[in-house]
């Protein structure tokens, strides 16, 4: 399910970055404090790349990211890596024990994790990123199709679809 869940977020993601020139998506934005769409976009993939490619002994640490600049300012390279992820997601079996290294003020700090626990934070690291995504796209390039609940987290739609109902 977990899966699932991810997988529909990047399509989302991927139909959305389908319609964004290069030019436009590395571009600096004020509405971003000078990040890109882009910027916003590698951030996010870095942190499934991390996830699922870059684990090593079971040990995960998302600041030890590659920063790749290619994912910030080139979308047909970007489009393919989020395929690439998608199809890792596909590949999940079954949960699995993760030691999640995080680094504050220079000091690593060890907590045990799972491979659903870092899913379900990366599903909400992305809707996060894509909210702000999607604030700034009408704003800048109104010539990009929004889907109205880009960047809403699933438990948001399924309130307003409740409060719906009641009306």
């Amino acid at each position: 399910m977990l899966t699932s869940i991810a997988i529909s977020q990047l399509s989302n993601l991927k139909n959305v970055l389908g319609q964004i020139k290069d030019e436009d998506y590395a571009l600096p934005l004020n509405t971003l404090k000078g990040m890109s769409i882009g910027k916003h976009v590698r951030h996010v993939v870095e942190f499934y790349e991390c996830l699922l490619f870059n684990t090593v002994d079971n040990t995960l640490c998302y600041d030890d990211r590659k920063r790749n600049m290619l994912l910030e300012e080139n979308v047909k390279y970007t489009l393919d890596y989020i395929t690439e992820i998608t199809d890792a997601l596909e590949r999940i079996e079954s949960n699995k024990r993760l030691l999640l290294v995080a680094i504050y003020q220079e000091q690593r700090i060890s907590m045990e994790s799972s491979l659903y626990r870092e899913l379900t934070y990366n599903i909400e690291h992305g809707v996060h990123h894509m909210a702000i995504i999607g604030i700034a796209l009408p704003i800048h390039f109104s010539y990009i199709q929004v889907p109205e609940k880009f960047g809403f987290a699933d438990s948001t739609i399924q309130y307003l679809k409740t409060q719906q109902v009641a009306r």
